[in-house]
């Protein structure tokens, strides 16, 4: 009987997770066409609408009767970032360029003043001489990410966090982030598309190429990047061998962040207009 009843519950709860799923790919629904799409019963479909109704996660309008998100659905997200989001986004198209390059790829972040990492493949990769772990935090001028998400973002904003750099960090970072050169480099960065930084390590240098994730001018959510050993390739021939790839996976990421916000935009606008 326990197991009868445990059955039961698992399969409201994902056939509950369905119709919330149709509901946000659309703007409303009635109980009849959600018993259509996912193929159950009206009665099964009735009984999760009224405990979402009930619950206060849909609403039933009185014009057409047909059912809606409400407001509180926005709760269940509370803790799901964006940056979260484009984490998930872009699991498959590191795993792609890693089985394709067998080198570690990596998407990662600004928070504050520091490069946080998203997601990577170090675990997957069989040349990955370091594994980072998700959330491992780096200062931003450390890191080829770093470079890269500045030159790429609007101007004013760039121009405050390089001021504050310019007052906080110790010594040589503070002066790197208020020199002409390093604003020189900026410039040379985001014109052509991509940031190179190397990184001595105990057992092999390591050399970082990184792109960023655009959703569009001066809109910069991210980069990507991969790490190899620098005595594998000489530089030219590894930015040949990656960055096609590593472009190509960050316009898919970009690409789907996009949709993903005018879908959110258009599903609120005819939720919640006025």
């Amino acid at each position: 009987r326990k197991f009868s009843w445990d059955f039961f519950m698992i399969r409201s709860l994902s056939r509950a997770l369905d119709i919330l799923t149709i509901f946000n790919k659309r703007d409303s629904a009635s109980a009849a066409e959600i018993a259509t799409e996912l193929k159950i019963p009206r009665s099964s479909v009735y009984r999760i609408l009224e405990t979402l109704v009930d619950k206060d996660f849909i609403y039933q309008h009185k014009s057409d009767r047909r059912f809606r998100l409400s407001q509180k659905i926005r709760t269940l997200s509370d803790g799901y970032t964006e940056e979260d989001h484009m984490a998930n986004i872009s699991r498959s198209f590191l795993e792609g360029f890693t089985r394709k390059h067998n080198w570690p790829a990596t998407l990662a972040t600004l928070s504050g003043l520091s490069i946080v990492v998203r997601e990577n493949t170090d675990l997957q990769s069989p040349l990955a001489v370091e594994e980072f772990t998700i959330g491992y935090r780096m200062p931003i001028l450390d890191t080829a990410s770093g470079y890269c998400i500045l030159a790429h973002m609007a101007i004013d904003r760039r121009r405050i966090i390089l001021e504050t750099l310019s007052k906080t960090a110790p010594g040589d970072i503070g002066k790197t982030a208020s020199s002409t050169r390093f604003k020189k480099e900026m410039e040379g960065i985001k014109e052509v598309g991509f940031a190179v930084r190397d990184r001595t390590r105990r057992h092999d240098d390591q050399t970082a190429i990184s792109v960023p994730i655009m959703i569009a001018e001066d809109d910069v959510r991210g980069a990507l990047t991969v790490r190899y050993s620098k005595s594998a390739y000489p530089l030219d021939k590894a930015i040949g061998m990656f960055l096609p790839s590593l472009k190509k996976a960050a316009k898919g990421i970009g690409d789907r962040i996009e949709k993903h916000i005018k879908r959110q935009k258009k599903l609120w606008d005819k939720n919640f207009q006025v």
